[in-house]
């Protein structure tokens, strides 16, 4: 090693300043005119795992050298310290050896008067908390791509997207084990297993439901997640694992095909989670719905081609509302033929600016001159996809950094009919734009596929089956009868879910508004006395008052009288409706005779996924009630009546409008 410290280029006094730096958060470390070590602070000490008093003298190649021994990348930090870096790159600088892990931003600053006039100082900034989020950022991403990819996937055998949905969600859940059992006739039947436990089965392997988890899954009919799962349920084991192993913590969901337990997703770990995974649940939650869903048309083979439009629609669907990706078609030659919002944003460009262009408008002049896109084109047209990084030219003239994957499109004949350009904002000014608007994006995502897709291919089925209706004979219209039924099951559970999802992305983005109470709640009690020939629906008047609410009103009411009169075991329900109007609010209360609210349930009978007293239904009714009025500024609160039964009383916001004519 070279440039070992001499005392006698120590500095006898600290630069100007030195007081101030020593306790400052940024790492400092000085360099006079002849590339030594004059001083540095505790921050530089405790980032670096430095000793000042040894540094102190060192030449920039000596100091270099001995810093880089911690870094994952040494080489290119000596490379910098040594060459000055004052007018070079920034360099990431990733501490992998040390105290503590962690991310520095490398600054050089030259010094132009004073005592070190000609030497610079070197300021080392810790990035790693922002460094981890955008980690977490980009991980949630690429799990949601991965997702959607292996789902829309129907290119490949669903026993193959399965396992490797298993790996995707495990990985994003953290856990050792992953499998997925099919339930029925007492019996798990695995049939999927992603597992680094030496105590996994084999696909085939078949348990007894009381010994497995998964039974206490399917009892629930909900998500079930839990810490210390071995101590919990001592005698079961997750589905796909045998033996005695000392399992911390465990994730199970229900998969249901066509409103009926099918399966149970199951992921478990021998470790406890640092943090919550509420994030991680709900798309998992989302993830079986779908994956139910697929399941449901692996059985049904003689609907391909139903399958098929389905997937077209849902990639369309994807072109047109996706905003954080660049979604194109180019013909055969290369010139744009489409263009969506998403490619809007990142390129810079107009539809009517872009279309006809060639491909090779977005590329650096550099890039124009090598024939970079033609040789893009020509790889996808000869292996079927190109995938490319790097940087890309704005309408603007300002550069962005991309990835890019160029895909052929072909006939049934194998014709080429041109290209699908998908392209993604890399640079990292978008990405920290992008950090508040990311969750909300994606859960419009899936609001919309829900909401143009799954809901509108259900009631194609619907409207179908009621052609059929009256034109088969007996023992035909007994299935047709079950088509109808789960049909009208589905429809409601697609209608809950955007209900919901419309709940959590418009969020605080839409503003309540003046909503006549009277007529709601009118519509819903003579919807449910429709709906439920042996239940009996009273109200002592309804007042003529206005409350701040939208559209997603009579859905609380709908759900409160399904739920009252569901959770009656009594030959015939009776509900009551009584409303109170004050200055400032309008109380509703609903009241049943029926059991009432089981003590145990009662604190969180309003929590996502509870379903209270073996009582059908999704377990998101109540949950959804108290997001919808929580999102006006209302409240909602479950109590039990004195004389029996249950009490629901809903407080709203009264409008400025008052009594209304």
């Amino acid at each position: 090693m070279s440039g070992e410290g001499d005392a006698s280029v120590r500095a006898t006094e600290p630069p100007a300043g030195a007081a101030l730096l020593a306790a400052a958060d940024t790492g400092v470390v000085v360099f006079d005119a002849d590339a030594r070590v004059v001083w540095s602070n505790d921050a530089a000490t405790r980032y670096l795992d430095v000793d000042a008093a040894t540094v102190e003298g060192l030449s920039a190649e000596a100091f270099a050298e001995r810093v880089a021994t911690r870094l994952a990348d040494g080489d290119a930090f000596v490379e910098a310290v040594t060459g000055g870096g004052i007018d070079g790159p920034d360099r990431a600088l990733h501490v992998v050896d040390g105290p503590a892990e962690r991310w520095l931003e490398r600054r050089t600053h030259p010094i132009e008067d004073g005592e070190y006039a000609g030497g610079r100082v070197e300021c080392y900034v810790d990035v790693s908390d922002q460094k981890h989020a955008l980690d977490r950022l980009d991980r949630r991403e690429r799990t949601l791509r991965a997702v959607h990819d292996v789902l829309l996937d129907r290119s490949r055998a669903l026993d193959d997207r399965l396992d490797e949905l298993l790996g995707v969600a495990g990985r994003m859940l953290g856990a050792e084990h992953a499998a997925f059992a099919r339930l029925g006739d007492g019996r798990v039947l695995v049939e999927n297993v992603t597992s680094s436990l030496d105590a996994a089965v084999e696909p085939g392997h078949a348990i007894d439901t009381s010994e497995t988890v998964a039974g206490v899954v399917a009892e629930r009919d909900a998500l079930v997640q839990a810490d210390g799962a071995t101590e919990r349920w001592p005698g079961r084991h997750p589905v796909g694992v045998a033996g005695n192993v000392a399992l911390d913590y465990y994730v199970g969901v229900p998969v249901a095909v066509e409103g009926e337990q099918y399966g149970v997703l199951s992921f478990a770990g021998t470790s406890p989670k640092e943090a919550g995974l509420d994030w991680e649940l709900t798309l998992l939650d989302i993830t079986v719905n779908s994956l139910g869903h697929e399941i449901g048309n692996s059985i049904r083979e003689n609907r391909a081609e139903e399958q098929l439009q389905q997937a077209r629609r849902e990639f369309e669907s994807l072109v047109q509302d996706v905003e954080d990706y660049a979604i194109f078609r180019l013909d055969v030659d290369g010139h744009v033929e489409s263009w969506n919002r998403g490619a809007e944003a990142i390129k810079g460009y107009e539809r009517e600016e872009i279309v006809g262009e060639h491909v090779r408008t977005f590329h650096t002049e550099a890039d124009r001159e090598a024939g970079h896109a033609e040789e893009l084109l020509e790889r996808a047209r000869e292996t079927g996809r190109a995938v490319d990084t790097g940087w890309r030219v704005r309408a603007d003239g300002s550069h962005i950094w991309v990835n890019a994957v160029v895909t052929a499109l072909r006939d049934d004949d194998g014709e080429l009919r041109g290209f699908l350009k998908v392209t993604r904002d890399m640079t990292e000014r978008r990405e920290r734009q992008q950090q508040v608007e990311h969750e909300r994006e994606r859960l419009e995502f899936v609001n919309r596929i829900i909401r143009h897709n799954l809901l509108n291919g259900m009631n194609v089925v619907e409207a179908r089956a009621n052609i059929l209706e009256g034109n088969v004979d007996d023992e035909v219209a007994t299935h047709l009868a079950t088509i109808q039924e789960r049909v009208e099951d589905m429809t409601d559970l697609i209608g809950t879910m955007r209900t919901f999802m419309k709940a959590i992305v418009e969020g605080e983005e839409h503003e309540p508004e003046p909503v006549a109470l009277a007529d709601v709640l009118a519509d819903e009690l003579e919807k449910a006395d429709r709906a439920y020939d042996d239940a009996t629906f009273e109200h002592d008047g309804l007042p003529t008052v206005s409350v701040l609410a939208d559209d997603l009103l009579p859905e609380v009411f709908e759900n409160l009288l399904t739920n009252a009169v569901q959770h009656n075991d009594g030959p015939g329900a009776r509900v009551r409706v009584v409303t109170e109007a004050g200055d400032d609010e309008v109380v509703v209360s609903v009241l049943d005779d029926g059991p009432g609210i089981d003590e145990s349930v009662m604190a969180h009978v309003f929590e996502k996924g509870q379903k209270g007293f073996e009582s059908p239904g999704t377990g998101f009714g109540l949950y959804l009630v108290q997001e919808i009025v929580d999102s006006y500024g209302g409240h909602v609160e479950a109590t039990n009546r004195e004389a029996g039964g249950a009490k629901f009383t809903v407080t709203l916001p009264r409008a400025d409008d008052g009594e209304q004519p």
